[in-house]
């Protein structure tokens, strides 16, 4: 009795192990997170109705990130004066869209994401870092063309 009692929990332990090993919430791949952003959206069918704050979502950001997001929010002259996925304040046009991983450990990763935005290149390194079971975005290095981090911008005044 007591062999199949230890049979049957070592068993339980056996099938349990990968799904417990998985992140409890989004996926596990920080290259779909951020394929998420890069969704060309669809035009906007009432123009005159103004967006929600931070319409892609805090759940993508990490709390240092989000912090320094409602910071910028609540400023009368917003420092980030631009969508920063796309690096412009049109809607986009993505075009050679590439998202790959250039390391990534159990919590942290870096996602280099390159593509054309009405003929001009950017070019953007995402850290990430998980949070609460799910990858979410520590901070964006903007390197082709702003050559800036995100979390700089959101803290300096960019016109001083």
């Amino acid at each position: 009795m007591r062999g199949r009692l230890i049979l049957a929990i070592g068993a339980a332990m056996l099938l349990a192990g990968p799904a417990m090993a998985q992140p409890t919430v989004g996926p596990a791949d920080p290259a779909a997170v951020v394929a998420e952003l890069y969704k060309t959206p669809a035009p906007d069918p009432d123009p005159s109705i103004d967006d929600p704050p931070e319409a892609e979502g805090p759940e993508l950001y990490a709390a240092g990130l989000r912090a320094l997001l409602a910071l910028d929010a609540g400023r009368d002259m917003n420092y980030l004066d631009f969508d920063w996925v796309s690096g412009g304040q049109d809607l986009p046009e993505y075009r050679d869209l590439k998202i790959v991983v250039l390391g990534k450990t159990t919590d942290t990763a870096r996602v280099r994401v390159t593509f054309r935005n009405f003929g001009e290149a950017r070019e953007r390194l995402i850290d990430m870092v998980v949070e609460d079971g799910r990858w979410v975005i520590e901070d964006v290095y903007m390197k082709a063309p702003e050559k800036d981090w995100l979390s700089r911008r959101l803290v300096a005044n960019p016109q001083d």
